[in-house]
């Protein structure tokens, strides 16, 4: 009887620590796996300004960011002389690009015809006007300060 009592707490000792062992997830799998719960073309906070970052809400903080941008190119467009000789009245698309160290790039400049023809020297302007902005704080993602683009309207009127 002392046997069978043995044999048996034996039996269950063995097989009762099949479901004590853990799984082993390698860490490409652990990388994979958070990849796909990532979507990576949204990120978690805008570029800012340090004039807009006292805003709590990220919406806010990113038309505060918007606002300022739309300010500096209107400001510093009014201080150029320009001749035209039919009034102008439309917008210029603006592909922008902050890096990761929150330096600012014009991509791309979607200027109209009626506009080019008139202001050629309009992308150079709006070029220039990047270096009277303040420091640019990045995006981030996860905590990390990532790159990013977006478009933006710039409105061009001229009597």
């Amino acid at each position: 009887m002392i046997r069978f009592v043995v044999l048996l707490a034996l039996a269950l000792n063995l097989f009762s620590c099949k479901d004590l062992e853990t799984k082993k997830i390698s860490s490409d799998d652990l990388v994979q796996e958070e990849l796909k719960t990532l979507n990576m073309n949204e990120v978690e906070e805008y570029p800012t300004f340090a004039s807009c970052e006292n805003l709590k809400d990220q919406q806010a903080r990113y038309s505060c960011f918007q606002n300022e941008l739309r300010t500096n190119f209107q400001r510093q467009l009014s201080n150029k002389t320009m001749i035209v000789e039919t009034e102008i009245n439309d917008t210029v698309w603006l592909y922008l690009s902050i890096s990761e160290l929150g330096d600012l790039t014009i991509e791309k400049a979607q200027i109209p015809d009626t506009i080019a023809s008139q202001l050629p020297q309009l992308e150079g302007w709006l070029k220039d006007s990047l270096d009277s902005l303040p420091k640019i704080i990045a995006a981030h993602k996860r905590g990390i300060p990532v790159k990013t683009s977006f478009k933006m309207p710039v409105v061009v009127k001229v009597e």
